[in-house]
């Protein structure tokens, strides 16, 4: 098939090329001749009347070492020679598989000479004698012919080979039809392209039954020409025709072309067709499309004025945000310049730009004016890039327009507040700066007074961090409160950037003090640092304080609260202590009666103050105070006149609520270990005497099978007590931290955190305020509820926190809309052991909760979820 494709001479133009260039060139030719005469004359002939070229041998061995190295276009040796003849020397060569033309020049003409000549593979035969000018012509001839012919073969057979091998590798799909359009032959390309297994499979199909050659195109390559198409190629529509079985599905896109080819005597000989996948080219080309559809309609959704220009600044394109901006269309814009739309000094200005820009690819910037629509400068920034083909060159350039106005005079107007607003600065009674503290302190802004208060001079704020080298000359104070400061500072926390009574220490001077506070501006990492002199004010309230040092050491110096009261139990005053327990001031407390700073409107049903007023001695009393919810002991000792009538009262209040709740604590610690004693020692010693029951049984049974048995239930109640184990790990807290005052809120939401609740909402609406007294474990209660819920609620979707209040009680409510628990387990689900899984985590959520008297209850109906609440009782619980 190939061969024919070949031989037709239309479809070789550079075979032929090829041969006529071979033609023209001179042939080189071996003699071989033992009469040197002959030699001699025979070469010289051929080279002067022929172009041909000759190499010379006297014998055949000679002709054979001339050929070890040298290729010829022909060998002419005489037949009769004395070391080895003519048909001797061709058989030598023929052996050798040197396929060279090879004509017998000789005076010998017998028959059986011809014939051994052409049965060991001569090409030609000429006869000496005769007429030597037709002799050595003959001779030429047939030298040139078989010559040029054996190189029009081996050209005729490499070509074969070349167009064989692109014909099978070209990634090309090739189609072969004989001149009544049936397929003769298709490319490996072409079985893949078409999902065809090989040309076996479609050779016969009719080029003009395909449908999806367009009919036209069809009628077009019957009249004799070359045809190209692109069409969409229905890989079903062929399997539904059954034109030939096919691997593939669907549609592709092909772009084809079809050439008929002719015999050297122009008769059709058939037909060869080219065929390309654009699937993807085409999928491209549409992507292209679409997404310059979208582009353009993204540009003309831009509220901002955009616009092209070509090279020579002419406008080749712009959105209606431009349109409307300068009040031009379209239409009146495309194919102007600058100085078509806009006034002379703007243009100007804009070409400079474009020029600049145009000159210098890259991306620019600049703020300039534009007429507007309604005939008034706006102030704007322009935004403008080059535009690049993908072959880097520059097509134009691509500009954006921001209006600026609005901005601008707000600038103005900031420019002015920004000058009433130093005025008011500079004139403060104060010193305001504004400066950057970290990484170094350097100052934008200063008035008169900051460097008066901290008395120093004006290039002391000329450079970065140099400031404090003036305002503290003790190296080691300065290194000191320039850490604090920083610190402070970088906390963000305002309430600590505020320093009191700080020391201006001069040698040779009077010691001021000051008080500053910094105030850090939103979004900046500036601050406006303020200071003001305290001298004065310090020197009075040290003086004060010196008075009432003495007194004030007295009082503060003892650790119960101490308070002098009226016998009408006004309250005179109270040492340091008594404030801080009140959280209140001097002057909050001078003048109202003690039992109103706990919410009472009268005295303490039992009160040492009014036991004194009647004894008239010191009286004693301890009580818990449930307003505080602390343990007191109250002195009170009356202070008599000389008539015996109390003047005053002096009572001490003695804080035991830790020694109370230590006391506690101690038996709740003995609790817990006995708690968790009990939990695992029983468990721990069955699963032991398993083990040793196991063992027993392994060393009385000779079974390999039933000791491995034994061996492996021993092994998995092992496994049991390393679990037991790693319960008691998990609350190996208790006892080491005391019960004590925790968040509710928090301790949930930790609780939520240790347990994957996946899709269940959980609802926390406790209030982050309420705390209840408890031991830290109680984390484990809420997520011990929680998990039971997940594991045995089956339908749930989610888990409710809240609390609920009866009389002076607190109730924790945990609620799910799961399946509930059933009505004969409510009161076994405490129990120990209850239930299919580890059976111990409401027992001992029911025990942690026990430590400090709260309860647990569950109240749901089944079928509707379980509901779980946990009673805090009055005294246990605050907000």
């Amino acid at each position: 098939m190939l061969q024919k494709i070949i031989r037709n001479d239309k479809y070789r133009p550079e075979m032929n090329r090829t041969i006529l260039q071979d033609h023209t060139s001179a042939l080189h030719v071996l003699v071989v001749d033992d009469e040197e005469d002959v030699r001699l004359a025979t070469a010289e002939y051929l080279a002067v009347l022929h172009n041909i070229k000759a190499d010379l041998a006297g014998s055949g061995e000679e002709a054979l070492l001339l050929l070890l190295n040298t290729r010829y276009d022909a060998i002419i040796s005489d037949y009769e020679m004395e070391d080895m003849s003519g048909i001797d020397l061709l058989k030598t060569i023929r052996a050798r598989g040197d396929d060279t033309p090879f004509i017998i020049f000789t005076g010998r003409g017998r028959e059986e000479v011809v014939i051994a000549a052409f049965e060991n593979g001569a090409d030609g035969y000429v006869m000496k004698g005769g007429e030597i000018r037709s002799q050595f012509a003959e001779l030429a001839q047939k030298v040139t012919t078989i010559a040029q012919k054996k190189q029009t073969e081996k050209a005729l057979s490499e070509i074969q080979d070349q167009f064989a091998e692109i014909y099978i590798n070209s990634p090309i799909a090739i189609e072969l039809y004989d001149k009544d359009g049936r397929l003769l032959d298709i490319n490996p390309a072409c079985c893949d392209l078409f999902g065809v297994h090989s040309s076996d499979d479609v050779r016969g199909f009719s080029l003009f039954d395909d449908p999806n050659v367009p009919k036209e195109r069809l009628e077009a390559l019957k009249k004799g020409e070359t045809i190209r198409y692109r069409s969409v190629f229905d890989f079903d529509l062929v399997k539904n025709l059954n034109l030939y079985t096919t691997s593939k599905a669907g549609k592709i896109t092909i772009e084809v072309q079809i050439t008929p080819m002719y015999h050297g005597d122009h008769q059709l000989s058939g037909y060869l067709v080219h065929i390309v996948d654009v699937t993807e080219e085409t999928h491209a080309q549409d992507e292209i499309k679409n997404q310059k559809l979208f582009l353009d309609r993204l540009l003309e959704t831009i509220p901002i004025p955009v616009f092209y220009n070509d090279t020579r600044g002419r406008y080749i394109g712009c959105n209606q945000a431009f349109e409307h901006y300068i009040g031009f269309t379209k239409e009146q814009i495309v194919g102007k310049t600058v100085y078509d739309i806009a006034p002379q000094e703007l243009a100007d200005t804009y070409y400079a730009k474009d020029k600049e820009l145009l000159d210098a690819p890259k991306t620019q910037t600049y703020e300039s004016q534009v007429w507007y629509a309604d005939g008034t400068m706006h102030n704007v920034i322009f935004y403008k890039a080059t535009l690049l083909d993908q072959n880097g060159n520059i097509q134009g350039l691509i500009g954006m327009i921001l209006d600026i106005t609005e901005r601008k005079q707000a600038e103005e107007v900031i420019r002015q507040k920004e000058e009433y607003i130093r005025t008011v600065l500079d004139n403060l009674p104060i010193g305001v700066a504004v400066n950057s503290v970290s990484p170094t302190v350097a100052f934008s802004y200063h008035n008169a007074n900051f460097l008066k208060f901290y008395r120093i001079p004006e290039k002391a704020l000329k450079e970065p961090d140099v400031i404090w080298d003036y305002i503290y000359e003790d190296p080691e104070y300065r290194k000191n409160i320039r850490e604090r400061v920083i610190s402070d500072c970088a906390s963000g926390d305002p309430s600590r950037m505020h320093w009191d009574d700080i020391p201006i220490i001069r040698e040779g001077e009077e010691t001021t003090y000051i008080s500053a506070m910094n105030i850090p501006i939103p979004l900046s990492t500036l601050m406006i640092s303020t200071v003001w002199d305290v001298t004065a004010r310090k020197k009075a309230e040290d003086e004060l304080k010196q008075a009432n040092r003495l007194l004030e050491g007295m009082l503060n110096g003892i650790p119960d609260i101490i308070g002098i009261q009226n016998p009408d139990h006004t309250i005179i005053r109270y040492n340091q202590a008594g404030y801080d327990a009140l959280g209140l001031s001097p002057e909050e407390v001078a003048g109202k009666p003690c039992y109103s700073f706990i919410g009472r409107t009268r005295p303490c049903e039992i009160c040492a103050t009014s036991k004194a007023l009647q004894s008239k001695k010191q009286e004693m009393v301890e009580k818990y105070v449930p307003e505080l919810k602390r343990y007191l002991i109250c002195r009170s000792n009356p202070i008599l006149d000389d008539d015996g009538n109390v003047q005053l009262i002096v009572e001490q209040l003695t804080d035991i609520t830790d020694r109370k709740q230590i006391e506690e604590a101690i038996g709740q610690s003995n609790q817990k270990l006995r708690l968790l004693t009990g939990l695992t020692r029983h468990d721990i010693l069955n699963i032991l005497t398993a083990i040793y029951f196991y063992h027993e049984l392994a060393l009385e049974n000779s079974d390999p099978n039933t000791i491995h048995e034994y061996i492996t239930r021993a092994q998995e109640a092992g496994k049991r007590i390393e679990a037991t184990i790693g319960f008691t790990r998990e609350y190996e807290e208790f006892g080491i931290v005391s019960s004590g005052w925790q968040e509710l809120y928090s301790i949930i939401e930790s609780a939520k955190r240790e347990i994957n609740v996946g899709a269940i909402r959980i609802e926390n609406q406790i209030s982050t305020s309420l705390l209840v007294y408890a031991d830290p474990i109680i984390r484990k209660v809420f997520s011990t509820l929680i998990e039971n819920a997940i594991r045995h609620g089956k339908k749930i979707t989610y888990i409710r926190f809240s609390v609920a209040h009866k009389d002076n009680d607190l109730i924790i409510i945990c609620e799910d809309n799961g399946v509930g628990i059933p009505l004969n387990d409510k009161a076994h689900i405490f129990g120990r052991g209850f239930g299919n899984h580890t059976g111990i985590g409401l027992f001992l959520a029911r025990e942690i909760l026990s430590i400090t008297n709260l309860s647990i209850r569950e109240v749901g109906e089944e079928g509707k979820g379980a509901r779980f609440e946990i009673l805090v009782p009055d005294g246990k619980w605050r907000e």
